[in-house]
């Protein structure tokens, strides 16, 4: 039997596929810069053996502290040996991984090191009384401090000691920290909160367009993350019309663009635009952030910073929410003394982490 297709109706988007191109090519030119702040982003200032050495000197005290409650208080053995199984269930591998950091660092001093440290600490906690009021108050300290009231910078130390080999344990612990955008200068009015692992550090970002800028290891780790955000009205500088701005403001709207914007080719474009060389492995995935529409962005690229150069993992999530855009930019770090083998370690040790992150995203202000 006979017919006729009705030919679906089109778009305003797809009516003015230029309209989008603007969009494009800015987005490619901010993500560019933004990616420049990322990649040369700074460390802590703190030389590395200065925390692990506090923190080693923090655990060894409390143990130190726990034997002295058991040997003058045998009544509290049974509260110190919880209280041990509490605080080590928490970082029980982190001692050993900061003493073989150490033995590193130090090489043939490591034992002389730890020798002036343990008389260091005999010298000082011997010399103070202990009541048994005081030593059952330290037992709850100690609790405590298994659950991860630590003062910096020994917790971010603990943590990223302890969960060294699978970072993204650290989240699954609930060892985190919750970021909202809400009332910052550079968010563009909108409300976004992310979770992100308590041993990151965060600083502002230095560019217009990043609000945040997150990196592992308390600043010091090879992967870093930021956020960002574009009011896609104000960048189309009066191109727009009323019934297009009325469309964006919709999710049928957001859908719409994304189609244009998220397309395979677009985003391909992207990943080449990001002043890079040797753009490779590029994977893209069109997704869904917190109901509206997204995608995420795979690829490795070579860049020179200063007189060096390095290669780099990224992963984009990109979500369109009315007018806005926004981005969790994240990166994985391969120094020149670096084998690939090692950059792969990496990306396959941080990928989970940061699915956990961008599933953590979470536009508040649509609620």
């Amino acid at each position: 039997m006979g017919g006729f297709m009705i030919k679906p109706k089109e778009s305003h988007f797809r009516k003015r596929r230029k309209l989008y191109r603007p969009f494009f090519y800015i987005l490619i030119v901010w993500l560019s810069i933004a990616f420049s702040q990322n990649a040369a982003s700074s460390a802590s200032k703190e030389p590395i053996h200065v925390d692990l050495t506090k923190t080693l000197g923090f655990i060894m005290g409390q143990r130190f502290s726990l034997n002295r409650i058991k040997d003058e208080y045998p009544t509290l053995s049974l509260q110190v040996k919880m209280a041990e199984l509490e605080f080590n269930s928490s970082f029980g591998i982190s001692e050993k991984n900061i003493e073989k950091e150490l033995k590193g660092l130090f090489k043939g001093k490591y034992p002389e090191f730890i020798s002036t440290m343990r008389k260091q600490l005999d010298n000082t906690l011997n010399s103070q009384q202990i009541t048994q009021d005081v030593a059952i108050q330290f037992l709850e300290e100690v609790k405590l401090r298994a659950a991860g009231e630590i003062p910096s910078p020994m917790l971010e130390t603990l943590l990223i000691y302890q969960f060294k080999e699978k970072p993204v344990n650290e989240l699954l612990r609930g060892f985190k920290t919750i970021y909202r955008t809400n009332g910052h200068p550079k968010s563009k009015g909108l409300d976004l909160q992310i979770e992100y692992p308590r041993s990151w550090s965060e600083r502002e970002g230095n560019r217009p367009n990043v609000i945040k800028y997150f990196s592992s290891n308390n600043g010091r780790g090879p992967a870093g993350a930021l956020i960002m955000t574009r009011d896609l009205v104000k960048e189309a500088q009066g191109e727009l019309t009323r019934q297009e701005i009325k469309t964006l403001q919709t999710i049928e709207g957001s859908k719409e663009l994304a189609l244009e914007v998220f397309s395979e080719s677009s985003l391909i474009e992207i990943a080449n635009g990001m002043g890079m060389s040797n753009v490779r492995s590029i994977n893209t995935k069109r997704i869904v952030i917190d109901r509206w529409p997204g995608a995420v962005l795979d690829f490795i690229g070579d860049a020179q910073r200063l007189d060096f150069n390095i290669t780099m993992y990224n992963r984009m999530y990109i979500a369109i929410y009315k007018n806005y855009m926004i981005f969790l930019q994240c990166q994985v770090t391969k120094m020149p003394n670096e084998t690939a083998e090692e950059l792969s370690t990496k990306i396959s040790q941080f990928d989970p982490m940061f699915r956990l992150m961008a599933n953590s995203l979470v536009i508040q202000s649509q609620y």
